[in-house]
């Protein structure tokens, strides 16, 4: 249910991205979204997490931090940051043409898609999750 909720709230910033347009501009959007995903990264890595929200209850506060990393990820992050690099996107190449680039674009999130997900899963296995959300915070 919670990552369904994320996706309705996805869904109502991309609904609300005309009023966002007005008030950021394109690059604001893109940093901010790729600003939300670096902090829901950092947020499950466990050294991170407890710093800021202390250890007196460890269930309840490591399932407050990931709660917050998906909200903060898939509700926030992704929609308005993927958005604004498409519509910036299609702003740079005004009226030259952009299918076979929109193309490219697609084709490599599905293939980021199928690899990530392997390799995530192999530098679990290696190093523990701390790190793949490190990596993952890094390369954004």
């Amino acid at each position: 249910y919670y990552v369904a909720a994320c996706g309705v709230l996805g869904v109502a910033f991309l609904l609300s991205f005309k009023q966002l347009g007005r008030l950021f501009d394109d690059v604001e959007l893109i940093l901010y979204g790729i600003g939300v995903m670096v902090l829901s990264c950092l947020l499950m890595v466990r050294k991170f997490s407890e710093d800021i929200i202390g250890d007196d209850d460890h269930d309840v506060d490591a399932f407050a931090a990931w709660l917050t990393a998906i909200v903060g990820m898939y509700g926030i992050g992704y929609p308005i940051g993927h958005t604004a690099v498409i519509g910036w996107f299609s702003k740079a190449m005004k009226h030259r043409p952009q299918g076979m680039l929109m193309g490219l674009f697609a084709s490599a999130g599905s293939v980021a898609r199928i690899v990530f997900p392997i390799c995530s899963g192999v530098a679990s296995d290696l190093w523990g999750p701390d790190v793949v959300f490190a990596c993952l915070a890094a390369l954004l």
